[in-house]
C-alpha cells in the first residue's frame, strides 16, 4: 500500500489535514517567551501574575468555547473545498507533566515533509504532552505503511512544524530561541538525503516563537513576510522570492499565518483587509475567518492545521 502522505509545497490543492481541537484547555505557568520584547504588555501581566496563580487548572468554558466556534468555522470551511480532515485525540495533562495543555495549534507535535510524517521534538516543556494526542493517527499512518520518523526524546535536537516550510527542493527552517535548533535543522537534512536542501532561516526576534509567525510561503517563489523578524539578507534562495510585506501590527496579530487552500484559494483573517487586498491583486481568492482568539495565543491558521496530503 503506497502511503497517501505527500507535502512537496505549502500551496498545491489540500486534501487532506489534521485540524487541531479544544475540547478542554488547562491554563499553563508562566514561561520566558512570555516576557520577551515582542509580548505586548498585557500578556506579560498574565503570565507574571495570573497563570502562577491558576496554573495547571481547567480554563472557563466561556473561554474555551471562543477557540471551538473558531476551529469550528475553519472545518467548515475545509470541507465545503473538499479537505479530509483529522483531529488530535482529546488528552488530558498527567500528574508528571507540567502545567498547561492546549491542542488547537495541530501543525507543531508532527509535520509531514514529502512522504514522511515527522514526529516533531518541542523544546516548551508545556507543549511536549500535545503528541501523545498525535499518537492514534501516527499509528493508523503507520499501519498504512506511511514512512514515520521520530527524533529521540534525549537527542538535544528540537523541530517543529511551525518552523517547517517545504518548497521542493527547499525546505526552510527557522532557527529560534524556544523551538526548532540547528541540530533539528541537520537532523532534517540527515533524513531527507539528496531529495532537498534544507535551510536554517535565524529568527532575530526572540519572543517568535517559529518561522511562520513572520514568513508564509503562498506560492511559486511568493509569499508573505515580516522582514524585521528575520536575518538579513535572507538566505539562497529565499532572497529572490517575490514577498507582500506586513507591518509590526499585522505581524503581531499573525496576519502571516496563513492557510493556501489551492493555489487560488487561501483563508486569511477578516481584519486583515489590507493584505487581503493584496491578495487579490495577486490573483487570490480570499476566505476571511475570524480566528482572533487563537491569535491572542500568537497562532492562526497554518498553526491549527497540519497539511498530511496536498496535489
Amino acid at each position: 500500500m503506497e502511503s497517501r502522505i505527500r507535502i512537496r509545497n505549502e500551496y498545491g490543492k489540500l486534501e487532506e489535514v489534521i485540524l487541531g481541537t479544544a475540547e478542554e484547555l488547562y491554563i499553563p505557568d508562566m514561561h520566558d517567551i512570555e516576557t520577551e520584547a515582542a509580548s505586548p504588555w498585557w500578556k506579560q501581566m498574565i503570565t507574571q501574575y495570573l497563570y502562577p496563580l491558576l496554573k495547571g487548572k481547567r480554563a472557563p468554558k466561556w473561554l474555551t468555547r471562543k477557540f471551538q466556534k473558531e476551529l469550528a468555522e475553519l472545518k467548515q470551511i475545509l470541507i465545503r473545498h473538499g479537505v479530509h480532515v483529522h483531529h488530535p485525540e482529546a488528552i488530558k495533562p498527567q500528574s508528571n507533566e507540567s502545567a498547561g495543555l492546549g491542542q488547537m495549534f495541530a501543525r507543531d507535535p508532527v509535520l509531514c515533509v514529502d512522504d514522511r510524517l515527522i514526529t516533531g521534538q518541542l523544546q516548551i516543556e508545556m507543549r511536549q504532552k500535545e503528541l501523545r494526542g498525535m499518537e492514534k493517527l501516527i499509528e493508523m499512518f503507520d499501519l498504512e505503511q506511511a514512512r514515520i520518523e521520530r527524533i529521540a526524546e534525549e537527542s538535544g535536537l528540537y523541530l517543529e512544524g511551525g518552523d517547517v516550510i517545504v518548497d521542493f527542493p527547499y525546505v526552510y527552517v527557522g532557527i529560534g530561541k524556544y523551538a526548532s535548533n540547528q541540530e533539528g535543522s541537520r537532523w532534517l537534512q540527515d533524513i531527507l538525503g539528496d531529495q532537498a536542501e534544507v535551510i536554517p532561516v535565524q529568527l532575530t526576534n526572540e519572543g517568535i516563537l517559529h518561522l511562520d509567525c513572520c514568513m508564509t510561503i503562498i506560492g511559486d517563489k511568493r509569499g508573505i513576510i515580516h522582514r524585521e523578524s528575520l536575518q538579513h539578507p535572507l538566505p539562497a534562495p529565499l532572497h529572490t522570492y517575490e514577498f507582500i510585506e506586513v507591518d509590526d501590527v499585522t505581524r503581531a496579530q499573525m496576519g502571516t499565518n496563513v492557510l493556501v487552500l489551492d493555489p487560488q484559494t487561501i483563508i486569511i483573517q477578516k481584519r486583515h483587509q489590507k493584505l487581503q487586498k493584496r491578495l487579490e491583486a495577486w490573483g487570490f481568492t480570499v476566505e476571511p475567518v475570524d480566528f482572533t482568539w487563537h491569535a491572542r495565543l500568537d497562532g492562526a491558521f497554518r498553526c491549527a492545521t497540519c497539511p498530511i496530503q496536498r496535489q
